[in-house]
Protein backbone atom coordinates (compact mmCIF):
# COMPACT_ATOMS: atom_id res chain seq x y z
CA UNK A 1 0.00 0.00 0.00
CA UNK A 2 3.15 2.89 0.04
CA UNK A 3 2.21 5.95 -1.27
CA UNK A 4 -0.90 4.40 -3.55
CA UNK A 5 -2.98 7.31 -3.40
CA UNK A 6 -0.11 9.81 -3.40
CA UNK A 7 1.44 7.76 -6.68
CA UNK A 8 -1.89 7.56 -8.28
CA UNK A 9 -2.22 11.54 -8.39
CA UNK A 10 1.57 11.76 -9.30
CA UNK A 11 1.60 9.40 -11.97
CA UNK A 12 -1.69 10.58 -14.11
CA UNK A 13 0.15 10.95 -17.48
CA UNK A 14 3.24 9.97 -17.33
CA UNK A 15 3.17 7.42 -20.49
CA UNK A 16 1.27 8.44 -23.45
CA UNK A 17 1.01 5.10 -24.87
CA UNK A 18 -0.08 1.55 -22.96
CA UNK A 19 2.51 -0.48 -21.75
CA UNK A 20 2.54 -4.20 -23.15
CA UNK A 21 1.67 -6.67 -19.65
CA UNK A 22 -1.93 -7.09 -19.30
CA UNK A 23 -1.79 -5.82 -15.43
CA UNK A 24 0.41 -3.01 -16.45
CA UNK A 25 -2.18 -1.98 -19.65
CA UNK A 26 -4.91 -2.46 -16.76
CA UNK A 27 -2.84 -0.21 -14.03
CA UNK A 28 -2.01 2.27 -16.65
CA UNK A 29 -5.75 2.87 -18.33
CA UNK A 30 -7.03 3.25 -14.74
CA UNK A 31 -4.13 6.01 -14.12
CA UNK A 32 -5.19 7.96 -17.22
CA UNK A 33 -8.89 7.25 -16.62
CA UNK A 34 -8.17 9.14 -13.27
CA UNK A 35 -6.67 11.89 -14.53
CA UNK A 36 -9.35 12.25 -17.21
CA UNK A 37 -12.03 12.68 -14.33
CA UNK A 38 -9.79 14.57 -12.28
CA UNK A 39 -9.09 17.34 -15.11
CA UNK A 40 -12.72 17.54 -16.65
CA UNK A 41 -12.13 15.47 -19.71
CA UNK A 42 -14.96 13.09 -18.49
CA UNK A 43 -17.59 15.34 -17.19
CA UNK A 44 -19.43 14.66 -14.43
CA UNK A 45 -22.94 12.79 -15.15
CA UNK A 46 -22.21 12.50 -18.81
CA UNK A 47 -22.76 8.76 -20.01
CA UNK A 48 -19.34 6.59 -19.84
CA UNK A 49 -18.92 4.46 -23.43
CA UNK A 50 -16.49 1.35 -22.41
CA UNK A 51 -15.89 0.79 -26.18
CA UNK A 52 -15.61 4.41 -26.86
CA UNK A 53 -12.94 4.64 -24.01
CA UNK A 54 -10.71 1.82 -25.29
CA UNK A 55 -10.52 2.98 -28.53
CA UNK A 56 -9.58 6.19 -27.46
CA UNK A 57 -6.91 4.75 -25.10
CA UNK A 58 -6.33 2.07 -28.42
CA UNK A 59 -6.33 -0.52 -25.39
CA UNK A 60 -8.90 -3.67 -25.56
CA UNK A 61 -12.04 -3.22 -24.37
CA UNK A 62 -11.06 -5.88 -20.90
CA UNK A 63 -8.07 -3.54 -19.22
CA UNK A 64 -10.72 -1.00 -19.79
CA UNK A 65 -13.43 -2.35 -18.59
CA UNK A 66 -11.76 -3.52 -15.09
CA UNK A 67 -10.27 0.08 -14.81
CA UNK A 68 -13.87 1.10 -14.76
CA UNK A 69 -14.85 -1.72 -12.14
CA UNK A 70 -12.23 -0.16 -9.62
CA UNK A 71 -13.07 3.49 -10.71
CA UNK A 72 -17.16 2.27 -9.47
CA UNK A 73 -15.57 0.65 -6.65
CA UNK A 74 -13.73 4.10 -5.43
CA UNK A 75 -17.02 5.83 -5.66
CA UNK A 76 -15.74 8.16 -9.02
CA UNK A 77 -17.94 6.52 -11.14
CA UNK A 78 -21.85 5.50 -10.82
CA UNK A 79 -24.78 4.04 -12.92
CA UNK A 80 -26.23 6.95 -14.81
CA UNK A 81 -29.65 7.15 -13.97
CA UNK A 82 -32.52 4.82 -16.13
CA UNK A 83 -29.71 3.59 -19.12
CA UNK A 84 -27.46 1.13 -17.14
CA UNK A 85 -24.48 2.84 -18.12
CA UNK A 86 -22.03 4.17 -15.83
CA UNK A 87 -20.63 8.45 -15.07
CA UNK A 88 -18.29 10.31 -13.64
CA UNK A 89 -19.93 10.79 -10.28
CA UNK A 90 -22.49 14.20 -9.88
CA UNK A 91 -20.87 16.24 -6.19
CA UNK A 92 -22.84 18.60 -5.21
CA UNK A 93 -22.35 20.65 -2.14
CA UNK A 94 -23.80 17.73 0.78
CA UNK A 95 -20.90 15.87 -0.15
CA UNK A 96 -18.43 17.93 1.18
CA UNK A 97 -20.04 17.51 4.69
CA UNK A 98 -20.46 13.93 4.39
CA UNK A 99 -16.85 12.99 2.88
CA UNK A 100 -15.03 15.21 5.37
CA UNK A 101 -16.79 13.77 8.32
CA UNK A 102 -16.42 9.98 7.12
CA UNK A 103 -12.49 11.07 6.49
CA UNK A 104 -11.91 12.98 9.99
CA UNK A 105 -13.24 9.29 11.82
CA UNK A 106 -10.81 6.99 9.78
CA UNK A 107 -8.02 9.25 10.45
CA UNK A 108 -8.54 9.31 13.86
CA UNK A 109 -8.64 5.56 13.99
CA UNK A 110 -5.51 5.99 12.09
CA UNK A 111 -3.46 8.37 14.19
CA UNK A 112 -4.50 6.83 17.12
CA UNK A 113 -3.42 3.34 16.01
CA UNK A 114 -0.57 5.30 14.86
CA UNK A 115 0.76 7.00 17.89
CA UNK A 116 1.52 3.31 19.49
CA UNK A 117 3.75 1.92 16.78
CA UNK A 118 5.31 5.30 14.14
CA UNK A 119 9.11 4.77 14.26
CA UNK A 120 11.85 6.99 14.53
CA UNK A 121 12.17 6.84 10.64
CA UNK A 122 8.46 7.50 9.90
CA UNK A 123 8.50 10.18 12.07
CA UNK A 124 11.18 11.69 10.21
CA UNK A 125 9.50 11.26 7.22
CA UNK A 126 7.16 13.55 8.47
CA UNK A 127 9.52 16.15 9.44
CA UNK A 128 11.00 15.91 6.09
CA UNK A 129 7.13 16.25 4.19
CA UNK A 130 6.36 19.06 6.81
CA UNK A 131 10.01 21.15 6.17
CA UNK A 132 9.39 21.33 2.82
CA UNK A 133 5.71 22.25 2.81
CA UNK A 134 6.74 25.18 4.98
CA UNK A 135 9.94 25.91 2.89
CA UNK A 136 7.21 26.18 -0.14
CA UNK A 137 5.01 28.71 2.41
CA UNK A 138 7.53 30.87 2.62
CA UNK A 139 8.76 31.23 -0.78
CA UNK A 140 5.25 32.53 -1.26
CA UNK A 141 2.11 30.74 -1.53
CA UNK A 142 1.12 28.60 -4.72
CA UNK A 143 -1.43 30.09 -7.04
CA UNK A 144 -4.17 28.53 -6.02
CA UNK A 145 -5.31 26.93 -9.14
CA UNK A 146 -2.10 25.51 -9.30
CA UNK A 147 -1.69 24.10 -5.37
CA UNK A 148 -0.37 20.59 -5.09
CA UNK A 149 -1.96 18.41 -2.62
CA UNK A 150 -0.30 15.36 -3.18
CA UNK A 151 2.54 15.69 -0.11
CA UNK A 152 -0.67 16.79 2.17
CA UNK A 153 -2.06 13.20 0.88
CA UNK A 154 1.63 11.95 1.87
CA UNK A 155 1.58 13.38 5.48
CA UNK A 156 -1.54 11.76 5.46
CA UNK A 157 -0.64 8.69 4.40
CA UNK A 158 2.90 7.94 6.25
CA UNK A 159 0.41 7.76 9.68
CA UNK A 160 -1.62 5.52 8.09
CA UNK A 161 1.08 3.34 7.17
CA UNK A 162 2.36 3.51 10.52
CA UNK A 163 -0.86 2.56 11.81
CA UNK A 164 -0.48 -0.96 10.26
CA UNK A 165 -3.99 -1.31 9.59
CA UNK A 166 -4.06 -2.24 5.80
CA UNK A 167 -7.88 -2.45 5.70
CA UNK A 168 -7.97 1.02 7.24
CA UNK A 169 -5.56 2.52 5.23
CA UNK A 170 -7.22 1.14 1.92
CA UNK A 171 -10.37 2.97 3.42
CA UNK A 172 -8.68 6.29 3.73
CA UNK A 173 -6.67 5.49 0.24
CA UNK A 174 -10.79 5.65 -1.09
CA UNK A 175 -11.59 8.92 1.00
CA UNK A 176 -8.66 10.61 -0.45
CA UNK A 177 -9.69 9.59 -3.82
CA UNK A 178 -13.06 10.88 -3.80
CA UNK A 179 -12.58 14.05 -1.46
CA UNK A 180 -9.64 14.77 -4.31
CA UNK A 181 -11.96 14.07 -7.50
CA UNK A 182 -14.46 16.60 -5.47
CA UNK A 183 -12.04 19.22 -5.10
CA UNK A 184 -11.59 19.30 -8.86
CA UNK A 185 -15.32 19.37 -10.03
CA UNK A 186 -15.44 22.32 -7.79
CA UNK A 187 -14.84 25.72 -9.47
CA UNK A 188 -13.57 27.89 -7.16
CA UNK A 189 -12.44 30.56 -9.36
CA UNK A 190 -8.27 30.28 -8.48
CA UNK A 191 -9.22 31.72 -4.90
CA UNK A 192 -9.22 27.76 -3.00
CA UNK A 193 -7.06 27.83 -0.55
CA UNK A 194 -6.00 30.99 -0.76
CA UNK A 195 -2.23 32.22 1.21
CA UNK A 196 -4.02 32.08 4.63
CA UNK A 197 -5.73 28.65 4.44
CA UNK A 198 -2.89 27.01 3.45
CA UNK A 199 -0.60 28.48 6.06
CA UNK A 200 -3.64 27.78 8.50
CA UNK A 201 -3.68 23.53 7.08
CA UNK A 202 0.54 23.49 7.87
CA UNK A 203 0.24 24.97 11.28
CA UNK A 204 -1.77 21.98 12.02
CA UNK A 205 -0.01 19.38 10.47
CA UNK A 206 2.95 21.05 12.30
CA UNK A 207 1.21 20.50 15.50
CA UNK A 208 -0.04 17.05 14.61
CA UNK A 209 3.55 16.11 13.97
CA UNK A 210 4.41 17.33 17.46
CA UNK A 211 1.80 15.32 18.64
CA UNK A 212 2.95 12.37 17.28
CA UNK A 213 6.59 12.76 18.89
CA UNK A 214 4.17 12.53 22.56
CA UNK A 215 2.47 9.08 21.13
CA UNK A 216 -0.81 10.86 22.73
CA UNK A 217 -2.99 8.72 20.66
CA UNK A 218 -6.05 10.47 22.00
CA UNK A 219 -4.68 13.90 21.60
CA UNK A 220 -3.51 12.71 18.35
CA UNK A 221 -7.10 11.33 17.41
CA UNK A 222 -9.10 14.83 18.76
CA UNK A 223 -6.22 17.08 16.98
CA UNK A 224 -6.46 15.67 13.67
CA UNK A 225 -10.19 15.71 13.61
CA UNK A 226 -10.02 19.25 14.61
CA UNK A 227 -7.68 19.44 11.41
CA UNK A 228 -9.97 17.79 8.92
CA UNK A 229 -13.45 19.14 9.83
CA UNK A 230 -11.89 22.72 9.94
CA UNK A 231 -11.05 21.95 5.95
CA UNK A 232 -14.08 20.83 5.03
CA UNK A 233 -15.57 24.08 7.13
CA UNK A 234 -13.41 26.80 4.82
CA UNK A 235 -14.33 24.79 1.59
CA UNK A 236 -18.00 25.29 2.36
CA UNK A 237 -17.32 28.66 3.51
CA UNK A 238 -15.44 29.57 -0.09
CA UNK A 239 -18.90 28.71 -1.90
CA UNK A 240 -20.97 29.68 0.55
CA UNK A 241 -19.57 32.99 0.31
CA UNK A 242 -19.22 33.02 -3.73
CA UNK A 243 -15.85 32.16 -4.12
CA UNK A 244 -16.39 29.03 -5.71
CA UNK A 245 -19.81 26.59 -7.46
CA UNK A 246 -20.22 23.41 -8.60
CA UNK A 247 -20.28 23.63 -12.33
CA UNK A 248 -21.04 20.85 -14.66
CA UNK A 249 -19.83 22.23 -18.05
CA UNK A 250 -21.83 19.91 -20.23
CA UNK A 251 -25.38 21.29 -18.87
CA UNK A 252 -26.88 24.20 -20.92
CA UNK A 253 -29.61 26.14 -19.54
CA UNK A 254 -30.89 29.26 -21.74
CA UNK A 255 -27.54 29.36 -23.36
CA UNK A 256 -25.20 29.47 -20.00
CA UNK A 257 -23.59 26.93 -17.99
CA UNK A 258 -25.81 25.55 -15.37
CA UNK A 259 -24.51 25.98 -11.76
CA UNK A 260 -25.03 23.97 -8.91
CA UNK A 261 -24.70 25.75 -5.39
Amino acid sequence: MMSVAVNLLRQVGTSSSAPRDRRATRDWVLRRLYEWIFNGELEPGVPLSETELAERLGVSRQPTREAMRQLEADGLIEEAAGNGARAVVVFEQRHITELYTIRAALEAVSFRAACALITDQQLADLEQVQTDLESRLRLGAPDPGEYDAAPDFRFHEIVAEAAQMPQLHAFLVHVWLKTWALLNQVQLAGTYPNEREIADSYRDRRLLLNILRTRDGERAASAVVAHVTHRGDQLTAAIESGRGRFRLPHLQTDGRTSVFV
